[in-house]
Parts: structure tokens; C-alpha cells; sequence
């Protein structure tokens, strides 16, 4: 995941948006501050199912869980 200062993100710094976009503000400054791709990603997520994010450290399992948050592994 390339953040979007153009360098590859860590899973912490994954971590962190995550939990900014489980926060439900899609209008603030913090929620502009997710890299673009991470959003598609995230939105696209259907309940129950799981993907993969590579951070600049490691990969990171993201899942969907029943009330539509996400949830980081």
C-alpha cells in the first residue's frame, strides 16, 4: 500500500486508517488523509469476506465483520 505521501505505508499506519474509517466520518480532514486506494478497497469489502494489504513490513488481513466494520488481523 503506497500512502499518499508516495511511500509505502506500515501496517501501523494501515492500522490507523482503518480505525479512522470505521469511524464513520467520511467528511473530516483524517478520513481525506486515507489513501485513496485503501478506500476502494475497504468499501468493497463484503460482509464475511477477507483480503490482503501489503505494507511496506508485512501483509495485513482485513476482514468485514457483521456490523460492517473492519476489522484488522
Amino acid at each position: 500500500m503506497i500512502g499518499n505521501d508516495g511511500k509505502p505505508a506500515t501496517r501501523e499506519q494501515i492500522r490507523a486508517a482503518i480505525a479512522t474509517y470505521n469511524s464513520g466520518d467520511r467528511g473530516s480532514r483524517e478520513f481525506a488523509g486515507i489513501p485513496r486506494a485503501l478506500v476502494t478497497i475497504l468499501d468493497n469489502l463484503a460482509v464475511g469476506k477477507t483480503t490482503y494489504v501489503k505494507g511496506n513490513d508485512g501483509q495485513l488481513q482485513l476482514s468485514r465483520s457483521k456490523d460492517k466494520r473492519i476489522v484488522a488481523g
